[in-house]
């Protein structure tokens, strides 16, 4: 077990500035938000998401419309004109889950691989379970425990360039290293406050320039960095609300640039530092109504009558406990506003910079924040 839990501050990370891109950031902007609460082709509970090569969204969500009817653990396919696949819900023994009685009833978060491979974390069945995006159950691996390769409430899970799967575990204070089958090959973590420990750590991802691992640090409101072998290289926030602090934070995923997203659930937001920890942006919720909504509230009497006792329309653009933030490659931000039944989708306006539009970063030193 590789932890360093000394309060000897860190060194500034990184130490070669030149390993990450120069973005020039021109801010984000709002492009669209997707979902509906409906039985179905609807999202109830959105916990986490993934974006396939086309586009197309496959949104975990963790409860149903319908009690006793759908059962909770389902994907549903969507677009981003907010429109529906056809649900992808786990068959056990060539049957769907009976509603109430699932064994796959607590999901947690997703991910997906090169070859469309669905998988996702359950934190009452103390598995990893696949899925097809066609909707097959192709399995599931993991049993319940606190040794090598055992699981005790999984959270977060990511994949890295070679497609092994990184999980945490909230009840295990670590996180785990399998081949994509389930295989155990290496882990780390223990309980506590200090630098490398963990309480309760929630998403992960995996940096995708230089194969770090960054986990929300939940209950401790704070997000670290690891090496790959498990050294303690940066932490990023502090426990508050203010600029750059957290409050239990869920969700983290790393851009092309370097740049770190996170899930700032208890604050109701999502924040954005830099790949040296600096806070740069805030994002509070900017969703209005779809062309779609727009249409089937004015087709829908109750509705109409409920909005005509709206006197605050601006709460309905902002964010209920955000859970997840994914990017894609071409620079679409999604955030699993889960409070809202719905995703709110973001642009990246940052290009980055080629070595002769700027000096080396090492002529720019942080600026002094007062």
């Amino acid at each position: 077990m590789k932890v360093a839990a000394t309060q000897i501050p860190l060194p500034s990370y990184p130490a070669n500035r030149n390993e990450y891109p120069t973005p020039f950031r021109f801010g984000h902007r709002f492009e669209t938000s997707v979902g509906q609460r409906l039985a179905s082709e609807g999202l109830m509970i959105p916990i986490d998401l993934v974006i396939a090569t086309d586009g197309m969204m496959y949104v975990l969500c963790r409860s149903a419309a319908a009690p006793g009817i759908v059962p909770r653990n389902r994907f549903v396919p969507v677009d981003l004109d907010d429109e529906y696949g056809e649900e992808i819900i786990p068959i056990i023994d060539g049957k769907p889950q009976e509603p109430g009685k699932e064994f796959l009833s607590s999901p947690v978060m997703c991910a997906m691989d090169s070859e469309g491979t669905l998988f996702s974390t359950d934190e009452q069945a103390n598995v990893v379970s696949m899925f097809k995006t066609t909707g097959e159950t192709i399995g599931w691996w993991g049993e319940t425990g606190d040794g090598p390769g055992q699981f005790n409430a999984p959270a977060g899970i990511a994949l890295d360039a070679d497609e092994n799967v990184w999980v945490s575990e909230s009840r295990n204070h670590r996180l785990q290293k399998f081949t994509r089958d389930g295989r155990y090959i290496s882990g780390w973590g223990e309980f506590g406050a200090g630098l490398g420990q963990l309480d309760h750590p929630w998403g992960i991802a995996i940096d995708p320039i230089n194969g770090t691992v960054l986990v929300a640090d939940w209950r401790n409101d704070r997000v670290q960095r690891f090496s790959p072998e498990g050294e303690i290289l940066q932490i990023i926030g502090r426990p508050g609300s203010g600029e750059g602090e957290l409050k239990r934070p869920s969700g983290v995923t790393v851009d092309k640039h370097g740049d770190v997203y996170v899930a700032d659930r208890g604050n109701n937001r999502v924040l954005l530092f830099n790949p040296r920890g600096m806070f740069i942006e805030s994002f509070r919720g900017d969703a209005h109504i779809t062309e779609k909504g727009y249409r089937k509230l004015l087709a829908n009497p109750d509705a109409l009558r409920f909005r005509d006792n709206v006197i605050n329309l601006d709460v309905e653009k902002r964010f209920v406990a955000p859970n997840a933030v994914k990017v894609d490659a071409n620079g679409l931000v999604y955030i699993a506003d889960t409070g809202r039944y719905r995703i709110q989708v973001y642009r990246n306006r940052a290009v980055a910079l080629s070595p002769d539009q700027i000096d080396p970063p090492e002529m720019h030193p942080d600026p002094v924040v007062y």
